[in-house]
């Protein structure tokens, strides 16, 4: 089975559920913390503990657009993924930097039993950060050089006539052949 013989809603659907892997995780985590009050030390320390949890269903959905847009050779969507990934995979550096702080200011007004809980907590989550910087930045890195390759081959394909093609003329050769016997 070619590419060419696949229905269109297939991978169209793949494209969509996709995006909705990512939209309804950020849209769960942003109504579990609504009102935003990012100057406020507390909700900051909840809402970057709990969007720690939250990354994996986005991964996954970049993960399955990627795989689309290589199967269907499309290269904008694979371009796209590798800028959002390592985008992601940079901002995700700084959020583990103000996360760590956040957790040694909480663990500071916790009591002097609860703070042993509060730190382990705060470790396990950088963690899931450490790993989720590592899979945006080679899944993004994947992308952008697997697009590359992709443009470069495509590019170099000759191109399927359409629907209207113009006739084409005789080669040279077959010209020359054509002059030599009527010649003869």
């Amino acid at each position: 089975m070619k590419t060419d013989d696949i229905s269109p809603w297939i991978p169209a659907s793949a494209y969509l559920f996709g995006f909705a892997l990512i939209l309804t995780a950020k849209i769960d985590l942003l109504t579990t913390v609504w009102p935003m009050r990012p100057t406020d030390m507390a909700w900051r320390y909840a809402f970057l503990g709990l969007s720690a949890g939250y990354l994996q269903t986005p991964t996954l959905g970049l993960g399955l657009i990627a795989g689309t847009a290589m199967w269907q050779k499309h290269v904008l969507p694979l371009r796209a993924v590798g800028v959002v990934c390592l985008l992601t995979a940079l901002t995700l550096v700084g959020v583990m930097g103000i996360f760590a702080l956040d957790v040694l200011a909480m663990r500071q007004l916790r009591p002097e039993e609860a703070q042993a809980g509060v730190l382990m907590g705060g470790m396990f989550q950088e963690v899931k950060y450490f790993v989720a910087t590592f899979v945006f930045a080679f899944l993004g890195h994947g992308a952008l050089k697997s697009a590359t390759v992709m443009a470069k081959d495509l590019a170099s394909r000759p191109r399927k006539p359409g629907i209207v093609a113009a006739a084409s003329r005789p080669a040279a050769d077959d010209r020359e052949a054509r002059t030599v016997q009527d010649a003869e």
